[in-house]
């Protein structure tokens, strides 16, 4: 029954495709793209949460969203789940081709998912390796792809996708929504010159790469051999990096560009008072944080943990002020609008003396307070109202919290790839449910930057990674909130939406929130 109903599903979100429009997609015409974050680098396959847009819009991949976060064919014109859940069958479209002009086919596909799990490893990989035994190759995929047992081509254009029990429940999150959504890198690109590659991405979606200059811009042109006919529509796609938020706001009242990628929560009522402005907002998918890292003194006591993240903040008033009203107070680790999504927020409720008390108990108080430094970036304006309104309540219970600013690419290197972030502020990703995330707090995929190590923690998510039922999934996620809240890893304070800006004659646009950014079907009515 379950690999018909998938198949089903599939077949028929394909033939629906989008919501028919009441206008002919018009072709030719250049898209402007302001985005805060500038990427280290553009291999899609190493670490960079700034890198998420530019991936997502240049990489074609097997699955990727409809407008209800639901998943549909990508490259995969269908694809059937076995009865246990553990072989997934993927069914291509035929003829299209990487930007460099090779085969897009099964047999690049599985190159890519065995680069994943190291059953295949790239040239300049084994060269680095015999010049550096100690060098360790970062790979973005392997948080959520390392239950893939192998992986079998059964024609040019069908592969079937084997797996192990621990880990099956989230290979179609893995290519849709999840950190990182898995693209499809050209075999013969990447495999020799990592360094070229770097700075010239050959990737296979609808735009490929023309051109980047660093803290600057990048320009994307439409790929010809892209494997869905006829699409895209845009003849370019021009990212410019603006890293102030009001710049960002005042060069699309000014024309100089039609995309807001990310619209800070203080300028959402004037953004909307703008003529010719559609400020898009969905469901509350995202959560503002303030993560530590729980290998760090102090976080490594939970009473100080506890006073800190969940009696020490006053989340309505920072939601009321800070957050202009536009998120809910919220506690749990899958946000608001996730399908699993658990309201505990009542379980820590704001109360100072309570938090003082637990800090007493921890070994703080009037001659020896908690000293703690926050660093934020300077990305959002609300990254500095938050900061300073919690600062002033930490006080109230006798905590010294210093407040350090630095521009975003800085902050993302050294909290995401380095781990030498004490405390700091995040709006996160979207997520669709508490695994899409969870990698922040997984300790054995290698990118878990909360430090949390818990080993009870990471057999409570294999448990949701490793079911493909939906009542199990969410009787596991509810214990994995439960016990992140119980445990104080996870400082929140409140749940709220994703919000972009664009022009009224951007037509096409989806809203997937931050889960990915598809602008395949995107066109200008002007």
């Amino acid at each position: 029954m379950l690999p018909m109903l998938i198949a089903a599903l599939a077949t028929l979100a394909l033939l629906a495709g989008p919501a028919a429009s009441a206008q002919t997609p018009k072709r030719g015409g250049t898209l402007r793209i302001a985005t805060e974050g500038e990427a280290f680098d553009l291999n899609p396959i190493g670490i960079s949460g700034a890198l998420k847009v530019y991936r997502e819009i240049m990489g074609g991949a097997l699955l990727r969203l409809d407008e209800n976060f639901n998943p549909i064919g990508d490259l995969a014109e269908s694809w059937e789940v076995s009865e246990d859940g553990r072989v997934v069958t993927f069914k291509l479209h035929p003829g299209g081709t990487y930007h460099d002009g090779t085969s897009l086919d099964a047999e690049s596909v599985k190159w890519n998912l065995d680069i994943v799990s190291r059953k295949v490893v790239p040239k300049w990989v084994q060269e680095r390796e015999k010049k550096d035994p100690k060098y360790k190759w970062q790979n973005l995929f392997i948080n959520y792809l390392y239950h893939i047992d192998k992986v079998e081509v059964v024609n040019k254009y069908t592969l079937r996708v084997h797996q192990k029990d621990k880990g099956k429940g989230q290979l179609i999150d893995a290519m849709t929504g999840t950190l990182a959504r898995f693209v499809l890198v050209s075999p013969k690109a990447y495999d020799m010159d990592i360094e070229k590659f770097r700075r010239h991405p050959v990737l296979s979606g609808p735009y490929k790469f023309v051109e980047w200059k660093r803290n600057q811009h990048l320009f994307a042109e439409r790929h010809k051999g892209f494997y869905r006919k006829g699409q895209p529509y845009l003849d370019r796609i021009e990212f410019y990096f603006i890293p102030d938020a009001n710049q960002r706001m005042n060069a699309l009242i000014g024309g100089q560009i039609d995309v807001i990628n990310n619209l800070p929560l203080s300028l959402h009522e004037t953004m909307k008072k703008v003529p010719g402005a559609v400020v898009h907002r969905g469901r509350a998918t995202i959560n503002y944080a303030f993560p530590f890292n729980n290998q760090m003194d102090p976080w490594k006591d939970i009473r100080v943990r506890k006073a800190i993240s969940c009696y020490g903040v006053d989340r309505a008033q920072v939601v009321k002020t800070a957050l202009r009203g536009l998120a809910k107070p919220w506690a749990t680790f899958a946000p608001g609008g996730a399908v699993d999504a658990l309201d505990l927020t009542a379980e820590c409720p704001y109360d100072p003396e309570k938090a003082k008390k637990l800090l007493a108990e921890a070994g703080y108080g009037p001659g020896k307070p908690l000293k703690f430094t926050m660093t934020t970036n300077n990305s959002d304006p609300a990254h500095i109202e938050v900061s300073q309104a919690l600062k002033l309540q930490f006080a109230k219970f006798g905590a010294e919290m210093e407040i350090r600013v630095v521009d975003y690419a800085t902050w993302n290197r050294a909290f995401v790839g380095q781990h030498k972030v004490q405390i700091t502020l995040q709006n996160t990703l979207s997520s669709r449910s508490v695994n899409s995330n969870s990698h922040v707090v997984y300790s054995k995929a290698g990118n878990d930057y909360y430090r949390v190590r818990d080993p009870k923690l990471d057999d409570l998510l294999d448990a949701w990674r490793s079911t493909v039922d939906p009542r199990k999934q969410l009787e596991a996620s509810h214990a994995i909130q439960r016990y992140i809240l119980a445990q104080a890893y996870y400082p929140n304070i409140a749940t709220f939406s994703f919000l972009e800006v664009t022009r009224d004659y951007v037509k096409g646009f989806k809203y997937l929130g931050k889960l990915m950014f598809d602008y395949s079907e995107v066109w200008l009515d002007k």
